[in-house]
């Protein structure tokens, strides 16, 4: 018999459809509904996830209509609108590719997420004038997603993109306040940039609105859960202790699992996290 603890849990456990971006949209929140989860972030990345193709011309309906046939809801679109510090990314641009995201987060509930910067390490400009860039756009879109009444959330600190590192991401929180963003804390992205996880999840913990799991080691991201070095108990139990009552979502995108144990894998990793989190409340 389940105890409230572990069945409080299993609510706060969701799925990424990255987890399982090689099949159709239609097909990954079938497999997602089948572990137990109920709730999902919509995958709409450029090159990695195309369930929500950007530019977005569907209709959100659409996606309202598939999840609520599986007995689920968005947390979030995951979404990518631009390298946010190239300067030739003007405000109409801009604008014009974030709207239908914010329309489809709008429809299915759920939060915006978006990664700060393009995908080098290496500025435009300089160091200074690139994240001042990246928080003057996340600001525009912030507005933008604030009218439909939806939260924008920053993907920050992340591995492969201009705010990869604590520093820099520290750096962007402090150009934004809590009113303009929220934090979507990825624990691979840390510990693949080779920072501390506990201590930084710790210092911003109080902004953490949304979790992605995948385990990582230093230069790789891509690890399977309990195949890599990121402390999921102690990340869990600093943001718990601080208050955070948001949901941790697997997002998989790992390449060291064949495609045929995938759904497996999934399973295996919802239900250790779901056990993880109920011991961690305790």
């Amino acid at each position: 018999m389940s105890t409230p603890a572990a069945a409080a849990s299993t609510q706060r456990v969701g799925i990424s459809t990255i987890t399982f971006r090689f099949r159709p949209f239609e097909e990954a929140v079938r497999l997602i509904a089948a572990t137990g989860a109920e709730e999902v972030d919509l995958g709409a990345l450029p090159g990695v996830c195309d369930h929500v193709p950007v530019p977005f011309t569907g209709d959100p309906q659409d996606y309202v209509a598939e999840l609520e046939r599986h007995g689920l809801r968005a947390g979030a679109v995951n979404g990518d609108v631009g390298p946010l510090n190239d300067p030739a990314l003007d405000a109409e641009t801009l604008t014009a590719t974030a709207l239908p995201l914010v329309r489809l987060a709008a429809a299915t509930g759920g939060a915006l997420i978006l990664p700060a910067g393009g995908q080098s390490w290496d500025p435009y400009v300089d160091e200074a004038a690139d994240l001042e860039r990246i928080a003057a756009n996340l600001r525009l879109v912030s507005a933008l997603a604030a009218e439909h009444g939806v939260r924008l959330l920053a993907e920050v600190l992340h591995h492969r993109r201009f705010a990869w590192s604590a520093a820099r991401a520290d750096r962007v929180l402090e150009l934004l306040g809590p009113d303009q963003i929220g934090l979507l804390l990825d624990t691979s992205h840390v510990v693949a940039s080779d920072e501390d996880l506990v201590a930084w999840a710790t210092k911003h913990a109080a902004r953490v609105e949304r979790v992605h799991l995948r385990d990582a080691v230093p230069g790789n991201l891509n690890l399977g859960i309990g195949r890599g070095k990121v402390d999921f108990r102690g990340t869990m139990a600093a943001l718990e202790a601080a208050g955070f009552a948001g949901t941790y979502v697997l997002e998989l995108e790992t390449h060291d699992v064949e495609e045929h144990e995938r759904e497996a894998d999934a399973q295996r990793s919802y239900d250790e996290m779901t056990a993880l989190v109920a011991e961690v409340q305790r």
